[in-house]
This record gives C-alpha cells, sequence and structure tokens, in this order.
C-alpha cells in the first residue's frame, strides 16, 4: 500500500510510502540540520544539512536547488543536441539548431578569426574600428555624425512592444542601456574599493579586443585607449537612473512624437536612427510616429553630453559593444580575458565548460526550437494540469484576500477582483510549439548554417533575423497569443504586467517544485507558491500600475493607494534594515520591493489554498514514512525553504544584493515566514522568537 492511516498523538494522519515519498523523505532528511531551532532561523533549520553536503563547484559562482535544477536541464538538453544528425543541405528548423550546436562546441578547437570580426564590425558601420589616432582619415566632426553611421545602439535600447494606450497595437519603446558585464555602481564608482579588481579585469577585457583588430598597437595606446572607454561608459552610466527610481512607471513614462524629439534634442539623430534600423523590415516611418519612451530625462542629459563628448571615443565604444556579443567566438585571448572578468565579478574559480556555454547560448538565441526539442523528450501532461489546477485554488483563495482586506474601498476593490479574473496563464509551453510551419516562419530570416561558418557568424544572422521579426510587429496588430516571454526549456516562473498574465514553463514544472504523487503540502508549498508569488506581482508596487486589460493607468482611489503606500513601504524598512554578513552588505528595501511582496503575498496564498484542501476534506495531514514526526503542515513550509536551499560565494552576493530585484535565498525563507502568524503556529514558536516577533514588527499586504 502506498498509504496507510495511523493513529498520531495529535489525531489521525496518512502516511506515504511510495517509492516517491520515499526518496522525497531522504531528501529532506539530508536537508535538514535537526540542531537548529526553527523559531530562531528556519533557512538554517530546512538548509543547513544540504549547505553542509554540497560545495561550490570551482566554475559556478552559487549553487542551489534551483540552480541544480537548471543544471539538469543543461544536460538533458546537451544530449538532446549532441546525438542529432547534422544536416546541412535542405535544413529544417531543428537542424539549424543542431548545428549551431556544433559550430559553437568547435570554437575552442579553431584558429582565431580577426577577419570574420572584420566583416561583422563592417556591417555595423565600424570598418575602422579601432580608431587609435586622430590622422586616419576618419574624421568625425560630431558625435551625431558617429552615431548616424553605426546606429543607435551604444546609447539607446529600442525595441517594439505592446503599446501601453492602444492596446491592439505594438509601439517603438525607448529606453537608457544596461551596463553588463560590469555593472552601474562599479562603472560609476571606480575607485572604490569593491568595485577596483572588476573595473582592472574590464580594461584588460578592453585592451584584447582593441589588439586582436590592431595587433600592432603600443603598450602605451593600449591602456590610454582602454581608460578612455571606460571613462566614457561611466559617464554614460552616470546619465542612467538606478534601477529603484525607475519602479514608478506611471511617472517614468512619457508618450511623444520622433518628430519631437527630434526639435527638442538635436543632437540625437533620431529619425535616421530610427529609419536605419527600421528599413531593414521595410519598414518607413515618418515625424509624427509616436514612441514611448522609458527614460525622458536620460534622454535630454544624452542629447547634452553628446554635444561635448569625444566622437572618436564614442566609435571605439560601439566597436567594443559589438566585440562583447561577438569576439569571444573568434579570439582565445578574448575569451581568457572574458573568463578573468567573470572571475572577478563572481568569484569563479574555474571556467564553465563548453558545453555549458553552448546549449546556454543556443537556448538563448533559439529559445522556441530548443523548447519543442526538450518539450518533445520530456514533459508530462499531469504537471500542467495540476499546476492548471493549483492556480484556480490559489485565484480563489487571492479573491477572499480582496474581499476581507479593510484598507480598500469597493471602487478599487471591484478593479482588483476584474485583474484578477483576467489574469492570463500559460503553463508549460505554447499551444503553436509544434506547428514546425510556424516555427519555421519565425526563423526565416536565418539562411543555410553551412559545415564552415562560424560560429559567430551564424549569431550575427540570428540576431538580424530576430531584429527584423521584432520589427515587423510594428505594423501588425498585438498578439497576446504569439508573445511568450521565454522558452520552454526554462526553470523560471515571470508575471508580464503589459499582458496581464502569468508564465510557468515546462522548466520548473519539476524537480523539487513539482513532483507527481507528492503530497500536496510539499507541491504547494514549493511550485504552488511559485503560482501566488507570480500571481501576487500583479498587485506589487509596479505590477499595480498595469489594470485588468494591461494598460498603464491609475486604477487605484487615491485614497487606498495611499495605504498600500504605507503597507509596502513597511516591507521596504523591515528588508533594508538587514544587513548581510557574508556580503558584509545592506539589503536593497527598495529596489527588491516588488519581489518581497510577491514572496511575502505568494507564500500566504499557497498556504491559504492548502488549508483550504484540508478544510474540505480533499487532503488530510499525510507524512512522510520516516519523517513521521513532521507534519503536512510544516512539510509545507520546509517544502518552500528547500527551493532556496543555496550557497553562494561572497563576489556573487555582493552583485546580486546590488543588481538583484530579488532579496537573497536567505531572507526570501525567513522574512516572508517571520510575517506569517501560521507559520509561528504550525512550529510552535514562543512570542517574540526571531521567528515569531511582535504583530507590530510584522508586514502584510496581501
Amino acid at each position: 500500500s502506498t498509504a496507510a492511516d495511523v493513529e498520531g498523538s495529535k489525531g489521525n494522519y496518512t502516511v506515504c510510502d511510495s517509492d516517491v515519498c520515499k526518496e522525497r523523505a531522504m531528501l529532506i532528511n539530508a536537508s535538514l540540520d535537526r540542531c537548529v531551532n526553527p523559531c530562531d532561523d528556519f533557512y538554517s533549520y530546512a538548509c543547513g544539512g544540504w549547505i553542509k553536503k554540497h560545495e561550490i563547484p570551482p566554475s559556478k559562482s552559487s549553487i542551489g536547488n534551483f540552480r541544480l535544477l537548471r543544471d539538469e536541464l543543461q544536460k538533458t538538453l546537451r544530449s538532446i543536441l549532441e546525438n542529432m544528425t547534422l544536416v546541412y543541405e535542405c535544413q529544417n528548423i531543428t537542424d539549424k539548431a543542431a548545428v549551431a550546436y556544433n559550430a559553437c562546441m568547435a570554437v575552442e578547437t579553431l584558429e582565431d578569426r580577426p577577419d570574420v570580426m572584420k566583416e561583422i564590425l563592417n556591417a555595423s558601420g565600424l570598418a575602422n574600428w579601432p580608431i587609435t589616432t586622430n590622422d586616419t582619415g576618419e574624421v568625425f566632426q560630431n558625435c551625431t555624425e558617429v552615431l548616424k553611421m553605426i546606429g543607435f545602439f551604444p546609447v539607446l535600447a529600442v525595441n517594439v512592444g505592446r503599446d501601453l494606450k492602444k492596446l491592439n497595437s505594438n509601439i517603438i519603446e525607448i529606453d537608457q542601456i544596461g551596463f553588463k558585464p560590469v555593472g552601474r555602481n562599479q562603472l560609476i564608482h571606480p575607485e572604490n574599493e569593491r568595485n577596483k579588481k572588476i573595473i582592472v579585469a574590464y580594461k584588460e577585457l578592453i585592451k584584447k579586443a582593441l589588439s586582436f583588430m590592431r595587433p600592432n598597437i603600443s603598450e602605451e595606446k593600449l591602456k590610454r585607449l582602454s581608460d578612455d572607454l571606460v571613462l566614457f561608459e561611466g559617464q554614460l552610466a552616470n546619465l542612467t537612473a538606478p534601477p529603484e527610481e525607475r519602479r514608478d512607471v506611471l511617472q517614468i513614462y512619457s508618450r511623444t512624437t520622433i518628430g519631437e524629439l527630434q526639435t527638442n534634442f538635436t543632437n540625437v539623430p533620431l529619425f535616421d536612427l530610427l529609419m536605419k534600423e527600421f528599413s531593414k523590415a521595410n519598414i518607413t516611418l515618418s515625424d509624427n510616429e509616436t514612441v514611448e519612451v522609458y527614460a525622458r530625462k536620460y534622454y535630454e542629459q544624452l542629447d547634452f553630453f553628446l554635444l561635448c563628448a569625444d566622437p572618436i571615443t564614442l566609435y571605439n565604444y560601439a566597436g567594443f559593444k559589438v566585440m562583447l556579443r561577438t569576439a569571444a567566438h573568434l579570439s582565445k585571448e578574448f575569451r581568457n580575458a572574458s573568463f578573468e572578468l567573470t572571475k572577478a565579478t563572481s568569484g569563479v574559480v574555474a571556467d564553465q565548460p563548453r558545453w555549458e556555454k553552448c546549449v546556454s547560448i543556443v537556448n538563448q538565441v533559439m529559445p522556441e526550437i530548443v523548447g519543442l526539442l526538450y518539450v518533445e523528450r520530456k514533459f508530462s501532461q499531469a504537471a500542467k494540469k495540476e499546476v492548471e489546477d493549483m492556480a484556480t485554488r490559489l485565484m480563489g483563495v487571492f479573491n477572499e484576500t480582496l474581499q476581507s482586506i479593510d484598507w480598500m474601498d469597493n471602487k478599487t476593490r471591484a478593479a482588483a477582483e476584474e485583474k484578477l479574473i483576467k489574469m492570463g496563464r500559460k503553463i508549460a509551453y505554447p499551444h503553436w510549439l509544434f506547428n514546425t510551419t510556424y516555427l519555421e516562419h519565425l526563423y526565416k530570416y536565418v539562411p543555410e548554417l553551412c559545415r564552415n561558418c562560424s560560429f559567430a557568424q551564424m549569431l550575427h544572422w540570428i540576431a538580424e533575423n530576430h531584429g527584423v521579426r521584432e520589427m515587423l510587429k510594428l505594423r501588425q496588430p498585438y498578439n497576446r497569443d504569439a508573445e511568450w516571454l521565454v522558452g520552454a526549456a526554462v526553470v523560471n516562473a515571470f508575471y508580464n504586467p503589459t499582458s496581464n498574465e502569468m508564465v510557468y514553463p515546462s522548466g520548473i514544472l519539476q524537480g523539487v517544485f513539482y513532483r507527481h504523487g507528492l503530497p500536496r503540502s510539499l507541491n504547494y508549498g514549493a511550485i504552488g507558491m511559485v503560482v501566488g508569488h507570480e500571481m501576487t506581482h500583479g498587485f506589487d508596487d509596479m505590477g499595480s500600475q498595469f489594470d485588468a486589460d494591461g494598460a498603464l493607468k491609475q486604477w487605484w482611489t487615491q485614497e487606498t493607494r495611499s495605504h498600500f503606500e504605507e503597507k509596502a513601504r513597511c516591507f521596504e524598512y523591515q528588508y533594508g534594515n538587514i544587513t548581510d554578513k557574508v556580503a558584509n552588505m545592506s539589503l536593497n528595501g527598495k529596489n527588491t520591493v516588488g519581489e518581497n511582496i510577491a514572496d511575502n503575498g505568494g507564500l500566504r496564498m499557497a498556504f491559504g489554498a492548502y488549508e483550504r484542501l484540508l478544510k474540505e476534506g480533499c487532503e488530510n495531514d499525510t507524512r512522510l514514512a520516516g519523517l513521521e514526526d513532521l507534519s503536512g503542515t510544516q512539510l509545507f513550509f520546509i517544502g518552500n525553504a528547500m527551493v532556496w536551499c543555496s550557497n553562494s560565494r561572497p563576489e556573487y552576493l555582493k552583485q546580486q544584493i546590488q543588481y538583484d530585484p530579488h532579496s537573497p535565498a536567505k531572507y526570501r525563507i525567513n522574512m516572508p515566514m517571520g510575517n506569517m502568524e501560521s507559520f509561528a503556529s504550525t512550529f510552535g514558536c514562543p512570542a517574540n522568537s526571531t521567528m515569531n516577533p511582535d504583530e507590530d514588527k510584522r508586514c502584510t499586504l496581501w
């Protein structure tokens, strides 16, 4: 029998002794550290054993159950891609993925290819890169002239996305740029002790890029050029807003025309830049084309900056950005310097094996195709169905919460209910995934990938294809059905505020998150919390600025909104007052507030749904054979914590605290549980213990 009813000291419970349950009991037993009191530090109680047994591999910046699941997925994809027959004539779309993977794997065995790099630079209007002296025949009057030649990419981010006011259309979106692989803070404060070694490694990488294209350049000139570029990028970074200032979308959003921007900011030749790009998709633009701007202040400051900046430095910076995308596949020295930079930013001591890089890149650039290959071989329909059911149950709990909260007036409540009811869910994979005609169409601008084509060239073609595909959307109606944020072979989940929908790809519906045949407590604590987390994102500080249909607007009454903001501030202070001992840094309460609201709300919703199952008699207190001392409710919280068990290098933690909108793992467990009275009663935590603080020290929103 798989389950036996036992008379327990606290009434009846069922014991599950199936293979699935026995296996999970062993996993939990190995993960717990029973020497830790769960009321002092639940994360260390639930994960202490796991942490002792899992050293960080030399090529990883952190290790955790989440990461291990990603590693498993990578191995699955590797075996799929490595075992495909290579086809070079009449390729179909999956053939292209196999050939690309194979070309990527060959990179390290091949000679350097500056000739291919030159072709790619030429195609980007950078034929003379790098310019090392002022007498090369390339004389630019100003930065405007340089941009006309190369395009907007070094200074502006341009996308096509759903129009937030005219919901059936797509629109051009203009935004500030990002600063990978080094980071905004590092560029703005290069002299800061914490950033020095990162900046040194970055300058070395720049030198390797320069000397790859100009081998006879002098050391002294390399130093000057790399100093110039880092200084220039630091000045650009200084014009951008930090992430915590970008959470109020209503405030940063503006709507205007190309003509208006062109007239007011003459140093950014916007019309020419957009025409240069969109003509690739045969799209004509006019002055009165509407655009959405998410960084008006940056745009204004950029215009002024370009007036005084050195045009040759801008040109050289643009070339380096192209090198960053491509050179690692063409130059051994650049690859090595790139790894040295990764060492400095994340603390790894060994490079990733080549196959891991190749699987990641191919999955990144061909997500639909790799998703198809994955789902065909490895996906259970049972998982899809159970998560559907879970989402429905959690929505019911969220709706009850909406009815019961006293700080929300009826007008806002009705709008919130509508938003919840209309929230879409995309689970596992898109229905069009098996439609090969449709997939071929998505890659129709990618030519045959030949036997001797370099991988860098293939990536260039695929990027061009995606660019054209993106631009073509501008003249097509918005299609919610076609837009999946990611491929199916991804261990993650998402909420998209502009379409009011949640996405749970196949990759996350397994492992510690979900296992068919386990007591529901464990599945609800893990994948159930993820479902609740994404749902709550619709009502966090950012998501709540979009209505039921995904329009950006204030649908809250002023009074209810101020109650909401007061409650959100509680989380800001609560998390912002934490100092992480390993990183020796305070958490950024502002930047993480949305994820913290979602972590807290998600856990409550999942627990509410599990409690409801117990009340309705759909589930009873089911325990695992060999772990009978842990009740179903306790397993719920343990199942939740185990998702986040992890071990990180200090360098990685520092970067995470600076840039990741999620809090580090330990606080994703301890804070939401400490904010929940039900947690304290489940583990019998005494009043004022760390995990059962005074009511006035708790934060709740949903």
